[in-house]
Formats: C-alpha cells, sequence, structure tokens
C-alpha cells in the first residue's frame, strides 16, 4: 500500500491508517490550545476502525472525561460526523431520534473525524472543559491533521516515522506521575519494541488506578489493549509487578485465587512505580510473549528511575 509523506513533519501513513507518529502530532497541538485556554484536558485518537491509539490526559483533568473523550472519538470515527453535528438529528421526529441512548454515542461537541482524500482515518475526541473549549481543543488537533494532509504526497516510500524529540516538563504533578514524564518512558517502550520487532501497547496509571496514558503501536494485537491496562492496574493496586504474583496465586498459596478476581494478571508486564518507598503509579505493556513484554517494560522502568531521583515529589 503506498504512503503518504507530509513535507515539514517526516510522517509517513497510509491512506487508511492514522500512525502513532501522527496522532503525536495531533495530541500535541490540541494539548498546546488546552494549555493556552487553561483548561485541562483528556485527548484522544482512534483509527479508521475506532480502535485506540493514543488517550493523554493533561493533569488536573476531570476523571469522568476520559470515557466522555473516548466516546467522542468513538462516534466520531464510526458516524463520520463531528459529534456537535448531531445534536438536531437526535431531536424527536428528526433523522438520528434516540442515538443519544445508544451505547459510546455522544452527541455534543469534541469529536472529529480525521479526512483524508474523502476518506474517514481516525478520529479525535476531547473532554474536560466546557463544550465550547472541548470543541476549540479539538480543532486545534485537527488543524494540525488539516495542516499535515495539505502537504502530503501520494508516491512516497513506506518507511518507519522517526521518534519524536523528548518532551520536557515537570516529572510529577499532584497525580505524582505526569504526562510528561509517561510520554518519556513511551519513547522508551517505542524504541525497544521496534528493537526486538514486536508492536506494543502502553499504559500509564496514577496512584489512584486512573488512566494517565495510554498508546498502542502499529500493528499490536488489539487484545492487548485490555491486558496492558489491567497489568497496570495489578501492579498500582497490589504495589506489587506482576510477575511476582503468579507463585502467590497457586493452590494453598497466600493470594490462591488472585487471577480469578476482575482485572487482576498474575504474568509480567506490570510494574508499580515507586518513589520514596511509596507507590506512585503503575506502567502496563502488553503486545509480545511474556518476557518480551517484560523486557520492554524495563526500557519505561529505566527511564522512570533515571528521571525521580533528580525531581522533587509533589505529594497529592
Amino acid at each position: 500500500m503506498k504512503t503518504m509523506e507530509a513535507k515539514n513533519t517526516n510522517i509517513k501513513t497510509a491512506r487508511s491508517i492514522v500512525t502513532l507518529a501522527l496522532a503525536k502530532e495531533i495530541t500535541l497541538a490540541a494539548k498546546a490550545k488546552a494549555k493556552e485556554i487553561k483548561v485541562p484536558m483528556y485527548i484522544v485518537i482512534d483509527d479508521a476502525d475506532a480502535n485506540l491509539i493514543s488517550i493523554n490526559r493533561m493533569p488536573g483533568a476531570i476523571l469522568v472525561s476520559e470515557k466522555v473523550a473516548l466516546d467522542k472519538a468513538y462516534t466520531a470515527v464510526a458516524l463520520k460526523a463531528p459529534t456537535n453535528a448531531l445534536a438536531p438529528l437526535a431531536q424527536p421526529g428528526a433523522a438520528l431520534y434516540g442515538l443519544q441512548n445508544c451505547s459510546n454515542m455522544i452527541i455534543f461537541g469534541g469529536g472529529f473525524p480525521l479526512v483524508l482524500n474523502g476518506e474517514v482515518i481516525g478520529s479525535i475526541g476531547v473532554s474536560g472543559g466546557s463544550v465550547d473549549e472541548d470543541m476549540s481543543v479539538a480543532r486545534a488537533g485537527l488543524a494540525k491533521f488539516k495542516e499535515i494532509a495539505e502537504n502530503l504526497k501520494s508516491d512516497a516510500e513506506t518507511i518507519h516515522a522517526p521518534a519524536p524529540k523528548d518532551i520536557a516538563g515537570d516529572a510529577f504533578t499532584p497525580y505524582a506521575v505526569s504526562l510528561e514524564l509517561a510520554n518519556k518512558m513511551a519513547l522508551a517502550i517505542e524504541k525497544k519494541a521496534l528493537e526486538i520487532g514486536v508492536p506494543m501497547w502502553f499504559a500509564v496509571l496514577d496512584k489512584g488506578a486512573n488512566l494517565i496514558f495510554q498508546e498502542r503501536m502499529e500493528e499490536a494485537i488489539l487484545v492487548s489493549r485490555e491486558v496492558s491496562l489491567n497489568k497496570a492496574y495489578t501492579a498500582v493496586t497490589l504495589k506489587a509487578p506482576t510477575n511476582a504474583l503468579a507463585a502467590l496465586a497457586q493452590p494453598g498459596a497466600a493470594l490462591y485465587g488472585l487471577q480469578n478476581c476482575s482485572r487482576m494478571i498474575i504474568f509480567g508486564g506490570g510494574y508499580p512505580l515507586v518513589h520514596d518507598g511509596k507507590v506512585i503509579g503503575s506502567i502496563g505493556v502488553s503486545g509480545g510473549s511474556v518476557d518480551q513484554d517484560m523486557q520492554v517494560a524495563q526500557a519505561a522502568l529505566e527511564v522512570f528511575q533515571a528521571v525521580v531521583p533528580a525531581q522533587e515529589l509533589v505529594h497529592a
């Protein structure tokens, strides 16, 4: 399949695919707008099949907005329409009356399809402020996408997009692990996963087991979205690496039956993030064998361990 290259961005994307590199560019533009208006947001990018590529939670974003942002992105790509255009169509007597009662459907602003050459190749969903604020931030991401799309060439060769530049910023927030630090760990994850040739899902949770960040590398198996989340959830709620739990979950052992509890994972790939003896968050990696997941996760832990001692933690 031919790909297209955006001038000045070094991003290449198949006609029907939003790559992770492109998703990051869109997200950075949306995040810059959110910072400008001083409203922290959840920013979600989906692919053409409504599968998550990335979700970023800015420090201070209200937690309910995670699902709203996810649903906005889903609605925009599933219906191939901006979510703000749906309210008139969902009124009594209109063509889509009752749409708002369907699972994952949002009929107010903040979700936009990403359209290239007349084809919906993905979507952006934003939530965290008023509808107008959400739309403003989403449109900033959409504008970045359109800027890139306008310069695309149809005859480019397929190559890997280079890793984006490192992201500067405070390593800690009242949530303990910041989005900036999550991005730093993600860069290490991507590098290691590419090195071993296994695309991965990567999730970062805060100390309250709330999602801060998740992303999917191209071609990562879709089931690993839930597995990576649950590895991170297990690690932060039990304050232990997931690979340490299998022995404890055997018949007669202290945690026998743990694997039958909701969201518990007892194989490797999930790690708590510990600072000064306290768990301040967690990571979860999934996409390959257990050994591969653990190997890739170690790359993120090395970044965390290098950053944390040099920073002063702000406890929530």
